[in-house]
């Protein structure tokens, strides 16, 4: 007994010392990589694009010696190691979410212990996982400097009070506080129900002045909120992972009008992050977190302000799985450098969303998510509301009713909704209780299922 009181003391002790030491080593990383981000955020054009050549070159160099999925890639073109331009990228082959899902191991790099590797699910506003590895030692607190850099741009700073609206709680608690200095975390499963004497005069007492959270969950706050303004503190909504609508920043303007909505892009791959800047709503895209491509349906670049096209990005920031020309699916328009800021980062005035978010009519017309907003007062008495398209010509809105929700309303929104849509579409509507979410708890608009 005694021995075995000893070894669990051990043990105790063991972990505690292991838990000092992650802590410090979090500390640590994330001092280095805040202190990297603020002092080159203002390097000039010239020497940015240098250090991406040079940050370019050591990447691929990497890929080509220890990732065999990589290396055939690469070598198909007839690659050998090094770039002498930024403008030499666009040659080399594209890396996809299917070559991740069907051959992941074989893009993951082999010089690193298993020990040293940690595996990442990253869901995606479609709902399909890719998983990927990542640095388990630095990614957590490298991924949280990155988002506090651009969160810095929207006046926040660490330790200021944070609510945060992209949890998904599963054990019956409405809230969590981790610490006195952490956020206070709000489970979107009570936003779906609209429980709000649950947490309602927590979130209250909290005072919180910034909200984290996606589009779909901030605009379902904001209409549980008792009335407009009553979070006064509230300075920014710092907003992720889906395309907000003009009909969804309506009604967040509306419940919090004195605050700023402030949208930021980044992947859990490291392939790139984007955000606004002080002074403007556009995403500036950071070149310290890669390279960032506009692509046509053709594969070639798309460099016309007000162009559309997909966004490709070259990540600097994970070598145990390197996203090199990374197709992410998603869709960015070009749009003009920024003169309030005066860095020269690439701009997009918006991220459309996936390809995928659109519906098809029965002869296969495409109706872009851009088209669904709606901005009269039919949808005042639905909670939350989503697309779902079995087939083409058919498509059913799922809505959460509000209470107090009548016929009339049911009947205008089908009104609205149907002459959005066209006359090759046939529109049914489904009251429901919660809206389909991803695994990671987003809320897309439109499940695409016809593809």
């Amino acid at each position: 007994m005694q021995i075995i009181g000893k070894s669990r003391l051990l043990a105790k002790v063991a972990s505690k010392l292991k838990t000092v030491a992650a802590r410090r080593r979090w500390r640590a990383t994330y001092a280095k990589a805040t202190s990297f981000l603020q002092d080159s955020d203002r390097w000039s054009n010239g020497r940015m694009a240098a250090w991406q050549l040079s940050e370019l070159n050591r990447l691929l160099q990497h890929a080509l010696a220890n990732c065999p999925g990589h290396r055939q890639k690469l070598e198909s073109v007839g690659f050998e190691g090094k770039l002498s331009r930024l403008e030499d990228l666009g040659r080399l082959p594209f890396f996809t979410k299917e070559d991740l899902r069907a051959h992941g191991e074989e893009f993951t790099a082999t010089n690193f212990a298993p020990d040293d590797l940690r595996a990442v699910t990253s869901g995606g506003t479609t709902g399909l996982p890719t998983r990927f590895m990542a640095e388990a030692r630095t990614y957590d607190a490298r991924f949280d400097a990155w988002r506090h850099a651009m969160w810095r741009r929207a006046g926040y700073r660490p330790g200021d009070r944070c609510l945060d609206i992209t949890w998904a709680f599963n054990d019956g608690r409405p809230l969590i506080l981790a610490n006195k200095t952490g956020p206070l975390c709000l489970s979107i499963h009570d936003l779906d129900t609209g429980v709000l004497d649950i947490w309602w005069r927590r979130v209250e007492a909290f005072e919180p002045e910034f909200i984290v959270g996606f589009p779909s969950t901030a605009t379902a706050l904001a209409k549980l909120l008792p009335k407009p303004g009553a979070l006064a503190k509230v300075r920014a909504l710092l907003l992720a992972s889906e395309k907000l609508t003009l009909d969804q920043r309506a009604v967040i303007t509306e419940g919090f009008p004195k605050a700023r909505i402030f949208e930021w892009y980044g992947m859990s791959e490291f392939a790139g992050f984007a955000s606004g800047c002080e002074h403007a709503d556009t995403f500036h895209h950071w070149p310290q977190s890669g390279i960032m491509e506009v692509v046509g349906e053709d594969g070639r670049p798309v460099e016309s302000p007000g162009q559309v096209g997909e966004i490709v990005l070259t990540g600097f920031g994970n070598y145990a799985t390197p996203f090199i020309r990374y197709r992410t699916g998603d869709r960015g328009i070009i749009g003009e450098p920024c003169l309030k800021c005066g860095r020269g980062h690439k701009v997009l005035t918006g991220i459309e969303g996936r390809v995928g978010d659109f519906l098809l009519g029965k002869q296969g017309r495409v109706l872009p998510i851009s088209a669904l907003n709606f901005h009269t007062d039919e949808f005042l008495q639905v909670f939350a509301h989503q697309f779902v398209q079995e087939e083409p010509g058919q498509v059913t809105l799922r809505i959460v009713p509000r209470p107090g929700f009548s016929a009339q309303d049911r009947t205008a929104i089908n009104r609205l909704v149907a002459e959005k849509l066209g006359l090759d579409i046939f529109l049914t509507i489904e009251e429901v209780g919660v809206i389909q979410r991803t695994p990671r708890g987003k809320q897309p608009l439109i499940i695409q299922r016809c593809r």
